[in-house]
């Protein structure tokens, strides 16, 4: 691919940007990327506008936008967790288009769970969406699908019969995107739902401007992390990186679903609403739970700074091994992410080596709820920009 291809394709996937944005971006030299953007305004496939600031522009001339002269291309979004889909269409510059929250049932074993978001994107992209980014809260490896559970586990899908049912959605194995491709019609790539988040939080959120950092996802039952190394997700080998619940923190711990012993999860297997139950003597929701906590209930609060502190230990390891320099936390949690970030705080001063707890930073998210739908725009981004395999 020229450099006039990589230019034209990289404005084609934002919302405005301008030539020295550019040349950072692809890696080419201003004066080459200057020549490509004149080519292709003589061409009409591109058009400049006024920037809304002028910041960063020379004194007395107005800061212009390269923005393409075709209708925008727009991406679909599906974050799936817990009887909940998020879903956006959007152009690869983040604008989201149109958006619905809808409940679903809490069943991984159907995939059917997701019809209704392929039916809002049918309806909502017009049929011209470019590609779908699909966010699953489980780890996953491209090309292979999620990890192969080690041990049977009760579930939803027992119907209530008690009979066992293989790991977490055992539809996700093997990778089933072609599958979907093929069904939708347009390409589709599945990630992991705290790596979504924290390619959200890094590129438009709390972690902007870092190059190393950790995103901590915390929800009523599952705790996850994503690792922005070097500007870059990482997902290591087998998509497993960030995997925080599977560290190990018991030598007398039960067996564990991957296959381990004493993984951290088991120290949390009842979700945080139960917990809170207790005190409370009534039916509670996780939403509930995080207003109390916010409200600095002191039940909540304690419980929060504990969960903070349980993943706190093995976090000052991670970032002792990693030096990052900022651990963001999932934003999701509003007000009441205090308590945990406290927790996390006790943890890293005592146990993170000196010279890195110095240096680390700890951040709620910027960006809320909307954090994996940003990364999952994002990702589509990238996807998009990526050259093709040979012989394509």
């Amino acid at each position: 691919m020229d450099a006039r291809q990589r230019v034209l394709g990289a404005v084609q996937t934002c919302d405005g940007t301008t030539r020295a944005e550019l040349a950072e971006e692809l890696g080419l030299p201003l004066g080459t990327v200057t020549t490509a953007v004149t080519g292709l305004l003589r061409a009409g496939a591109l058009a400049e506008r006024p920037a809304g600031s002028a910041a960063g522009a020379r004194a007395g001339r107005p800061a212009m936008l390269l923005v393409p002269t075709a209708p925008p291309r727009t991406v679909g979004a599906v974050i799936w967790a817990h009887g909940r889909l998020q879903i956006a269409v959007a152009t690869y510059g983040g604008t989201v288009l149109a958006r619905s929250d809808l409940s679903v049932p809490d069943d991984p074993s159907d995939p059917q769970v997701l019809d209704p978001a392929w039916r809002f994107l049918s309806e909502a992209g017009g049929g011209a969406l470019d590609r779908i980014v699909l966010g699953v809260p489980a780890p996953f490896q491209r090309g292979v699908g999620l990890p192969p559970a080690r041990l049977p586990v009760p579930g939803p899908a027992d119907g209530g019969t008690g009979t066992p049912r293989s790991g977490f959605a055992p539809w996700l194995r093997p990778d089933p995107a072609s599958a979907l491709t093929e069904r939708l019609g347009v390409p589709v790539v599945i990630e992991n739902d705290a790596n979504l988040g924290a390619l959200g939080e890094a590129h438009a959120g709390a972690g902007r401007g870092h190059r190393c950092q950790v995103y901590l996802k915390l929800g009523e039952r599952s705790v996850g992390a994503g690792l922005v190394l070097d500007g870059a997700l990482y997902r290591g080998t087998s998509g497993f990186a960030g995997e925080i619940a599977h560290i190990h923190a018991d030598d007398e711990g039960p067996l564990c679903i991957c296959g381990a012993r004493g993984c951290l999860s088991a120290r949390a297997r009842r979700p945080l609403v139960e917990l809170m139950e207790t005190a409370y003597d009534r039916p509670l929701d996780f939403a509930e739970v995080l207003r109390l906590a916010d409200a600095d209930e002191p039940a909540p609060a304690r419980v929060l700074r504990e969960v903070g502190r349980a993943l706190g230990r093995p976090l000052a390891d991670l970032c002792t091994f990693l030096d990052p320099g900022l651990l963001v936390l999932d934003g999701a949690l509003g007000g009441a992410g205090r308590h945990v970030l406290r927790g996390l705080s006790e943890q890293i001063e005592r146990y993170c080596a000196p010279a890195v707890a110095s240096s680390l930073t700890l951040v709620p998210g910027a960006l809320g709820t909307d954090a994996d739908l940003t990364g999952a725009i994002r990702l589509a981004r990238a996807e998009a920009l990526a050259p093709a395999p040979p012989g394509r």
